[in-house]
């Protein structure tokens, strides 16, 4: 099956690379916004670049799928529901080298990457990416949502629009609410509400030439020596 994957940035190319090397799919082109055409980019690997005017004409819905390759929640959410209502139907990728089981439910336009772990009696929405996240059994991750590096015990439900930073973890039985964005290392242990953002503090950080600590390193050394 021949699919028109939208997007053209990093995450296209890494989604890109994705299906090319590990699926079915043949990537036929891209797809942007009139905004994002760029008159000196006309390909990308070989497949050419469309506004989406000119994708529904050169590749319509009725004979190619769509993947939507964005990694903004809100910005995949507009995009995914012009691309439905113009007809067109959405390819799924899940990576072989991924640990899911045979029961996952999930929707449409929906990345899940090889270092992905899914344990069994979990559903996932429509236009969900996974990369790198590990999710309980019997978790609930609803439309719309990016997970990147977290970790899920079981029972979870994040709900929809809602990104998860790395090395971030939710507790069992926790609900994750509407739009909330889950920073780097938080480690969520009771419900949050819609829109919250949870964050931690960074931690100051010093820099020391590295050259100066082994000297001091060989002082200490050599005076310890010396008594």
């Amino acid at each position: 099956m021949k699919v028109v994957i939208y997007g053209v940035g990093r995450m296209a190319e890494f989604i890109y690379y994705s299906f090319r090397n590990d699926s079915a799919y043949d990537v036929v082109a891209f797809c942007v916004d009139d905004d994002y055409m760029e008159e000196s980019r006309q390909y990308l690997f070989d497949c050419p670049v469309l506004n989406f005017a000119d994708t529904k004409a050169q590749f319509p819905p009725h004979q190619y799928l769509m993947h939507i390759a964005v990694g903004r929640n809100n910005a995949r959410e507009v995009i995914f529901n012009k691309v439905r209502d113009a007809g067109y139907s959405f390819a799924n990728y899940i990576c072989s080298r991924a640990n899911v089981w045979p029961d996952l439910k999930i929707g449409e336009n929906v990345f899940i990457d090889q270092a992905s772990v899914v344990q069994p009696y979990v559903t996932i929405g429509d236009n969900c990416m996974l990369i790198g996240a590990r999710i309980g059994h019997h978790s609930r991750i609803c439309s719309h949502s990016l997970l990147s590096g977290t970790a899920l015990a079981g029972s979870v439900t994040i709900d929809s629009n809602s990104f998860l930073g790395l090395n971030s973890g939710v507790k069992e039985g926790v609900r994750v609410g509407k739009h909330n964005i889950i920073g780097a290392g938080c480690f969520i242990s009771k419900d949050t509400k819609d829109g919250s953002l949870i964050y931690q503090e960074r931690s100051v950080q010093r820099v020391v030439l590295s050259r100066n600590v082994v000297l001091f390193h060989n002082e200490v050394m050599q005076s310890s020596e010396r008594t």
